[in-house]
């Protein structure tokens, strides 16, 4: 089958330097160029192929300055590296963010479509916008992806660098290769990107433990101590793998008043301490080339070559 372009507008990141594009295969980021009219996505809905309705598209686009493309066999696939690449942007420190649909086409090549197809609006455009595609030239075609009207950002992370994007995809790149060989990792990408999603705080968090469980599924006792020890372990350096481990026996104290109703309503930074232990658990993952088994880790902590055992595995994956 062979490999097509698919582009995905991405909503609230901001581009934090000049750039106009930056490819790391599969993917690449492009800075958005042009304001699309709704009478854009009008002609778009009459004369091309769109499966969700150009008004909500018209909403949506109000929030997108970057756009995310990838090279896949269909769609199905490009939104698999997609979810991996945000994943994978997480982790490198960007803030949460949805690409609500697809497109066959890049926005910079459908922004202006509908004066472009009119001889006496085209000369009023912005000269690089005349020459961009017309309706009979092009077949464009959307499909809905995320359609959210909410995502919980962090406001301080919203900008993105290229450097940041090239770490993104390098990350993105070897998660999904770890997903080949550790199926359970899907379940953990999954809850990453699904928690900012939900409305309620509290059922995000819920999610974003179901994540950080998911990486131990041995663990049925003395669940809090144990998930402590094993993410303080996963995470440390040993300098740091006691604040961990209070850190993530207090963090599950709250998950457990939530799923049992007793506390209702949690601080946004409850969610950010949660949402920082699956990070940092994630990068750990990355970094070491593979999850470690509840037994591995028990190993490596009683072992006085742990530390250096985890070193050279991270030297390795770099490499």
């Amino acid at each position: 089958m062979p490999i097509r372009t698919f582009h995905f507008p991405v909503l609230f990141w901001r581009p934090a330097e000049e750039f106009d594009s930056v490819a790391e295969p599969p993917f690449a980021l492009s800075r958005r160029k042009w304001e699309t009219t709704v009478f854009d996505l009008a002609t778009l809905a009459s004369r091309h192929r769109l499966h969700l309705p150009y008004q909500l598209m018209d909403v949506l686009l109000s929030r997108c300055n970057l756009e995310v493309s990838v090279e896949a066999e269909d769609l199905d696939h490009a939104v698999e590296h997609l979810n991996s690449l945000f994943l994978g942007a997480y982790l490198a420190g960007a803030s949460p963010s949805l690409a609500p649909f697809a497109t066959s086409h890049s926005i910079n090549e459908y922004s202006g479509i509908n004066s472009r197809d009119s001889g006496s609006l085209r000369k009023d455009l912005p000269p690089d916008l005349q020459r961009g595609p017309l309706s009979d030239e092009i077949v464009l075609e959307a499909w809905p992806v995320q359609l959210s009207l909410h995502c919980k950002t962090l406001p301080n992370t919203l900008g993105i660098t290229v450097n940041q994007f090239k770490l993104a995809a390098d990350k993105a790149n070897q998660w999904m290769a770890l997903e080949a060989m550790q199926p359970a990792l899907k379940v953990v990408r999954d809850s990453a990107l699904a928690a900012p999603l939900l409305p309620s705080l509290d059922q995000s968090l819920l999610h974003l433990w179901c994540a950080l469980e998911a990486l131990f599924p041995k663990v049925n006792t003395e669940v809090s101590f144990r998930l402590g020890l094993y993410l303080a372990q996963l995470i440390g350096p040993a300098e740091e793998r006691e604040a961990v481990f209070q850190c993530a026996r207090k963090e599950y104290n709250i998950r457990s008043k939530v799923a049992h109703g007793a506390r209702q309503g949690i601080a946004l930074e409850d969610w950010e301490r949660a949402w920082q232990l699956l990070l940092d658990a994630g990068n750990a993952i990355v970094d070491r080339g593979s999850l470690p088994a509840e037994d591995d880790l028990l190993r490596e902590l009683f072992s006085s070559e742990g530390d250096q055992m985890i070193a050279n595995k991270a030297m390795e994956s770099t490499r």
